[in-house]
């Protein structure tokens, strides 16, 4: 029986993406896993005026990565997935030796890994080849839409000698945002994965589980159901990139 484990760049980017498949997989008894790299603390030190504004999208919790988290247990344990946190800082509170922060805004955060973290792809890479079991069937980010955390993850993944599955990004393949062109589409076999009325109903209700991440991306619960019941639809199941056969 296969197990199967998502590589999540963020605490919510695997379930919004995959969740109705990781519902099918685990209903039928496959072990699965959601391991998510930037699930660490902010380190010391003040914030930028950008990471402020959102903290204050997101409720404002006194600790709200932490509060990310508890909603990322939540939402993978209504799908029946194992959690696994990576202590790597979301890109808004990255700095460099000197201690100037890296990503300061979103035009930021949507471009390339910063030059002084080459170093950090390497270390996620080795975090990943202890965390990554090669009987298991890793799952990996396009990249579409370009965060940086996005672009770091695939890079890192990529330095594996695993044979990797790779998924769109969502919500952004659904609104037609690109795959940046210093990534590119990798070889391999695009096909969809059918999933039921009942696996995308769980889907929509495992991503309506991180609260604090709704408003940047839904009006409401309804028209979230309806975004990702469209994309599904338009494609006639889940899009996944296969590897070729060797």
């Amino acid at each position: 029986m296969l197990s199967h484990l998502y590589l999540s760049p963020h605490l919510d980017d695997a379930v919004i993406s995959c969740g109705g498949l990781i519902a099918q997989q685990a209903a039928a008894g496959e072990l699965v896993s959601v391991l998510t790299i930037c699930a660490g603390d902010p380190p010391a030190g003040p914030l930028s005026s950008f990471a402020r504004e959102l903290h204050e999208r997101w409720g404002e919790s006194s600790s709200p990565i932490a509060a990310r988290r508890a909603e990322d247990r939540v939402a993978c344990g209504r799908l029946d997935a194992v959690v696994v946190h990576l202590d790597i800082p979301d890109a808004i509170y990255r700095r460099d030796p000197e201690g100037e922060l890296l990503y300061s805004s979103e035009s930021e955060i949507l471009g390339p890994v910063h030059m002084k973290e080459q170093g950090l792809i390497q270390h996620l890479a080795d975090l990943l080849e202890e965390q990554c079991p090669v009987e298991f069937r890793i799952y990996c980010p396009l990249g579409v839409g370009g965060h940086v955390d996005h672009r770091l993850t695939r890079r890192a993944a990529e330095r594996l000698n695993v044979r990797l599955w790779y998924y769109y990004d969502l919500p952004y393949s659904a609104r037609g945002e690109i795959l940046p062109p210093e990534l590119g589409l990798p070889p391999g076999n695009e096909i969809t994965w059918l999933l039921s009325n009942g696996e995308i109903d769980a889907w929509a209700a495992a991503v309506a589980m991180y609260q604090s991440q709704l408003s940047t991306f839904w009006t409401d619960m309804q028209t979230l159901h309806r975004e990702l019941r469209d994309y599904h639809d338009t494609f006639e199941g889940l899009r996944l990139l296969m590897p070729e056969e060797t």
